[in-house]
C-alpha cells in the first residue's frame, strides 16, 4: 500500500511535464511542416506593461464571408479558409464550422455575425521580442505601420493551427532591420 502514493505522485509529475511539452511539440510541428502565408497588418494596440515586451500585431482583415446556408454564432471557433491573392498575401475567403478537406485554413473565433459576414479574431496578436530591443522595436513598428508598403506578418499554418513566425517590411525580415537599427 505504500507504493500507491508513489505511483500517484509519479503520474502527477508526468502529467505536469506532458502538458507543456505537448504544446511545445505542436508549436514546433507547425513551424517545421506549416505553409508560410503572409498577411497585411494594421495599426497596433497600445503597449500593455502587464503582458511583457511584445509588439501588438493585428491582420488588417477583420471580417470574412459566411457561405449561404451556414449558420454561425458569436464567440465560437470556426475555420477560416485561406486564399492567396496575386499579390502574395493571404486572406480569409470564407468561414466554415468544420475543417475544409483541402487547402490552408486557420481556426479563428467569430465576433459579431451579421447576415453573410462575420468579424473574426485571429489566433495571434503578439510578437514577442527581446526585453532590451523592445523599445527600439516598438518605435520602429510605430514609424512604419502606416507606410505604403505596410508591415507583413509571416505566419506558418498547419492543420488549422497558426504560428506567427516573423514580421517583415519591404521584403526584409524584422529581426535584421532591428539589429541594423540598434547598432
Amino acid at each position: 500500500m505504500k507504493t500507491l502514493p508513489l505511483i500517484i505522485f509519479g503520474l502527477a509529475v508526468l502529467a505536469q511535464w506532458a502538458a507543456p511539452l505537448s504544446q511545445i511539440w505542436t508549436h514546433e510541428q507547425v513551424l517545421a511542416k506549416g505553409t508560410l502565408i503572409k498577411l497585411k497588418c494594421s495599426a497596433p494596440d497600445p503597449y500593455d506593461p502587464l503582458r511583457g515586451r511584445y509588439l501588438a500585431v493585428r491582420p488588417s482583415q477583420s471580417q470574412a464571408a459566411v457561405p449561404a446556408g451556414v449558420e454561425l454564432k458569436q464567440h465560437t471557433q470556426v475555420y477560416a479558409v485561406l486564399t492567396t491573392g496575386t499579390d502574395g498575401f493571404a486572406t480569409a475567403s470564407s468561414l466554415s464550422p468544420t475543417p475544409p478537406a483541402s487547402g490552408d485554413y486557420i481556426r479563428v473565433k467569430t465576433g459579431y455575425v451579421y447576415e453573410d459576414k462575420a468579424w473574426i479574431e485571429w489566433p495571434f496578436d503578439r510578437f514577442y521580442v527581446n526585453e532590451k530591443l523592445a523599445p527600439e522595436a516598438d518605435k520602429w513598428f510605430a514609424e512604419n505601420i502606416r507606410s505604403v508598403q505596410g508591415i507583413t506578418a509571416e505566419v506558418r499554418v498547419f492543420n488549422g493551427r497558426a504560428v506567427l513566425e516573423d514580421l517583415s517590411f519591404d521584403g526584409k525580415p524584422f529581426r535584421e532591420i532591428l539589429k541594423a537599427r540598434v547598432k
